[in-house]
Formats: structure tokens, C-alpha cells, sequence
């Protein structure tokens, strides 16, 4: 889903480039270096070869070779979006931009992240869309046909009875 900036807080950008610099622009999963405000192709290539244990581990990441077969050509072309460091919402409401909820994620970490989630993403959108959730509305429903209570569905939640 593409980002409501909406939903932001006006000061979105100061708070997503604290949170980059105070982990010094590395995904907090797993540990890739990414790309600064305007950093170039070649000085995130040279600090890829360089830095931490990985002594160019990534470089592979930075390129994709190609071939086309009509033209014979064969070059490489640069990922730099893979190098994006960007702040994901752990409880994917944007307006909750306390530090325990704000997580500095490379673009394939985010994306996995928010995969996982695209349920409950979903239903937040639904809600903010003025949409009623069933989950506070109705009791648990037995599963399937005849009624057989020991398959419980739960509603969206997992509560076994409606909040009083």
C-alpha cells in the first residue's frame, strides 16, 4: 500500500532521519549499510568494500548483471533501492512515533516486515475508511457446518467473548 503521508505527523522527515543517524544508516535487521542523503553510486560502493566484517559482502546486492540476447549488450545496472534506508511503524499506526515503535529498516527488511503484516494493514485501513470491525460487534461462531462448538472461529483478535 503506497504511504498516506496524512497520516503522518508534520515533522515525519526530522523524526525518520534522527532515527537513521542514531543507528548510523544500517538496516537494524540485518546490519546492511545503506545509502545517505546524497551519497553517490561510487562512495556507497567504496564504503561497501570497506567497512565492517562483511569487507564488501553486499557489492553483490549493489548490481544486477543483464544480457540481452537481440543486441548481444551485457552490462550491469545499479540497485540502489535495495541501499534505501527506510523508518517502519512496528504497529503500522503512523502516528505513533515513539522510539520503541520506530524501526530504521533496509527496503527488502521493510518490505518483508510489512508483507507479514498485510492482514492487519488492511484492517487499519478499513477503519480509518469509517469501516465497523466485527471482532467488538459478534460472539465467537462455531466453524464450518452443523454448529460443532469445538471448532471455535475466533473473531478478528482472538478474544473469546466481547469486551464488556
Amino acid at each position: 500500500m503506497p504511504m498516506d503521508r496524512s497520516l503522518y505527523p508534520s515533522d515525519w522527515e526530522a523524526i525518520a532521519t534522527a532515527i537513521k543517524d542514531s543507528v548510523d544508516w544500517k538496516c537494524e535487521e540485518c546490519g546492511r549499510p545503506c545509502r545517505r542523503p546524497g551519497e553517490t553510486l561510487e562512495s556507497l560502493d567504496d564504503r561497501l568494500t570497506q567497512i565492517g566484517p562483511w569487507k564488501g559482502a553486499w557489492l553483490d546486492d549493489l548490481y544486477e548483471e543483464y544480457w540481452d540476447n537481440e543486441s548481444g549488450e551485457h552490462g550491469v545496472i545499479p540497485k540502489l533501492g535495495r541501499f534505501t534506508l527506510t523508518v517502519a511503524h512496528l504497529n503500522h499506526q503512523p502516528s505513533d512515533c515513539r522510539r520503541d515503535n520506530l524501526r530504521a529498516l533496509c527496503a527488502p527488511c521493510h518490505c518483508r516486515y510489512d508483507l507479514k503484516a498485510m492482514a492487519t494493514k488492511r484492517r487499519l485501513k478499513r477503519e480509518r475508511d469509517g469501516q465497523l470491525t466485527l471482532d467488538s460487534l459478534v460472539p465467537p461462531m462455531p466453524a464450518g457446518k452443523g454448529g460443532d462448538i469445538s471448532r471455535v472461529q475466533l473473531p478478528i483478535g482472538g478474544m473469546l467473548s466481547p469486551e464488556p
